[in-house]
């Protein structure tokens, strides 16, 4: 074969493979997250958008919701919003709440996201 045939060869061989590599990349990126560690009611995450997971029977309060929002008036700050069963509770950066049995603690909070952690 000539140099050229197979160098033409070689690269659109390596252009046909390269996109099948490249396009599985950002599916397995782009998957959600998995909250299952909360279901006992401890863990620690970090969050950028809403989050939703299920936390075990003893508890009686089935989904918790947890997002951050920028609350006005009083405290002009990003505070991070926990509710599940009807109740609901902001708390700021360092700060502690509970609903029901469920406790937590808010360990950050940044312009990107913010860290929480579930005490049970």
């Amino acid at each position: 074969m000539h140099r050229k045939a197979l160098t033409a060869l070689t690269l659109g061989c390596a252009l046909v493979a390269g996109p099948v590599v490249l396009a599985a990349t950002p599916a397995s990126a782009a998957a959600r997250p998995s909250y299952r560690a909360c279901y006992d009611g401890k863990c620690k995450f970090t969050f950028s958008k809403r989050v939703s997971f299920r936390v075990a029977g003893k508890y009686r309060l089935g989904r918790v919701y947890v997002s951050k929002q920028y609350v006005a008036g009083m405290f002009n700050q990003d505070m991070i919003l926990v509710r599940s069963g009807g109740s609901s509770v902001y708390i700021g950066e360092g700060g502690s709440g509970s609903i029901g049995r469920l406790n937590f603690r808010t360990v950050a909070i940044t312009s990107k996201g913010a860290t929480i952690r579930f005490t049970g």
